[in-house]
């Protein structure tokens, strides 16, 4: 019976030793949790503040670092024949039939650019034709240089859409030039030569589908700006024109400056009835001769939803991580810890 009673209490002080054993066993894996996870946190606050400080940024669940050494330039092709003019009426400013932006990596020697449909909804703000700001409202992109005087108030509305559109991103520089300049940039580029894909019969039957053409400067005016009484008449296939023709026209134009270092300041100064800009004739010049040289890493898209607004104006919904894919690619690169 004392044995039993013995081994009874052996038995209870191995569980009460057992019992501390775990208890303390537990208490020490629960402070070693909490301090691997203050010490995470703290590795995480460090590397955060770290992040921020280098301007690292998450684009569609990625990080990126801003690129430091690049430049930017808004092209604008404005949906008027006529030479540059101030607007003395609303509706004289005329549209923004094309934005194209061209965005230089300095550091890489290469450039890209992405067309930016003119139907696309974003923030623009309307000023009055003494310039004054009026408001905002979310609009097709194109009314933005329609809203002002149609000179640098116009154009400068127009850069401050686009850059909103970018996420805020800085423009250095723009040219707006009046649709009626394409002939003038045609017949300085030696023609540009594109195969006929639309049905041009209605407006110029001598633009005949399947043909390759090297445009003459009226055909090339109805190529590049012509859309009603045009294969299905929308700025998509308007869109995909120009950007042959702009594929063409850049080939030209390298050819012309590799032979000739004056022909970009010549090809300035016959615009200069028809355009609008802030970038000197001289930067201009050294600009086209430095691009020449500059690998061409191709145009970057913005995929989107086509809708018509209440009026029945065509508009481009852009899609949010479509957007935002083309901000990553035209000003960051990729963080690597």
């Amino acid at each position: 019976m004392a044995h039993r009673i013995h081994s009874r209490q052996e038995k209870l002080k191995l569980y009460k030793k057992l019992t501390i054993t775990i208890a303390a066993v537990i208490i020490f894996c629960l402070a070693a949790v909490i301090v691997f996870r203050a010490i995470d946190r703290q590795k995480l606050r460090k590397q955060e503040a770290y992040e921020a400080e280098q301007g690292v940024v998450r684009i569609n669940g990625k990080k990126y670092l801003p690129k430091k050494n690049i430049e930017t330039y808004l092209f604008m092709g404005i949906d008027s024949l006529d030479k540059v003019k101030k607007a003395e009426d609303y509706g004289e400013s005329g549209q923004s039939d094309v934005l194209l932006l061209m965005v230089r990596d300095i550091s890489e020697g290469t450039f890209k650019t992405l067309a930016i449909n003119r139907n696309t909804l974003t923030n623009v703000k309307s000023l009055d034709l003494d310039n004054s700001y009026l408001g905002d409202s979310v609009v097709q992109i194109a009314l933005a240089h329609a809203s002002g005087d149609g000179l640098e108030a116009s154009c400068e509305n127009t850069v401050d859409a686009v850059s909103e559109l970018l996420g805020g991103q800085k423009i250095d520089g723009y040219a707006a030039v009046n649709m009626g300049a394409i002939s003038i940039i045609n017949h300085m580029a030696g023609g540009v030569t594109v195969t006929i894909e639309d049905d041009f019969s209605k407006v110029d039957p001598s633009l005949k589908i399947g043909d390759t053409v090297q445009l003459s400067d009226e055909q090339a005016v109805h190529y590049v700006h012509d859309r009603w009484d045009v294969a299905d008449e929308t700025n998509e296939n308007r869109m995909k024109r120009q950007s042959v023709y702009m594929e063409g026209l850049k080939k030209n134009i390298k050819e012309k400056c590799q032979t000739d270092s004056t022909y970009p300041l010549d090809l300035y100064n016959a615009l200069g009835d028809y355009m609008v800009t802030n970038i000197s004739a001289n930067k201009f010049s050294k600009l086209a001769l430095l691009v020449v040289k500059e690998k061409d890493e191709g145009e970057v898209s913005i995929s989107g939803t086509e809708g018509l607004d209440e009026l029945d104006f065509a508009t481009f919904e852009a899609d949010e991580e479509s957007l935002n894919a083309a901000i990553a690619e035209l000003f960051y690169k990729e963080y690597t810890e």
